[in-house]
């Protein structure tokens, strides 16, 4: 068992059965609604796209500590629904778990028959 594999096992369930290219799906090994997230990282100066990665503390940070095309050191992080082929080099991708809140109502329904309280009887007599 390697470091990786210890450290894994701190985290919880990496989810690595779910797509990335699914919008939302059940996570066969823990059961929890999974949500794939793609993040693009720009310079908040000239907005040049960065090529971006995710730290061990789960944060979306650039590859290089300062723009290669105006030198700023701020960066702005964008969210994105859908991935398209041109920003796939720059952009990286989280499984978050989303809490559904479903409320299950239990309800039970009960139905009675108006009961006649004069007997029937099962066969009826036809003497003539």
């Amino acid at each position: 068992m390697t470091l990786k594999d210890i450290l894994n096992l701190f985290q919880g369930c990496q989810h690595n059965k779910i797509s990335v290219n699914s919008h939302g799906a059940y996570c066969p090994d823990c059961g929890k609604f999974v949500v794939v997230k793609w993040y693009i990282v720009r310079c908040a100066c000239c907005g040049v796209k960065r090529v971006a990665y995710v730290d061990y503390n789960d944060n979306i940070k650039p590859e290089d500590r300062f723009c290669p095309n105006c030198g700023t050191e701020e960066t702005i992080i964008e969210e994105l629904d859908n991935i398209n082929f041109i920003d796939i080099n720059f952009a990286v991708h989280k499984k978050e778990v989303v809490e559904q809140n479903i409320n299950i109502k239990s309800r039970t329904q009960l139905w009675t028959d108006v009961e006649d309280c004069s007997p029937q009887p099962l066969l009826e007599n036809k003497c003539v």
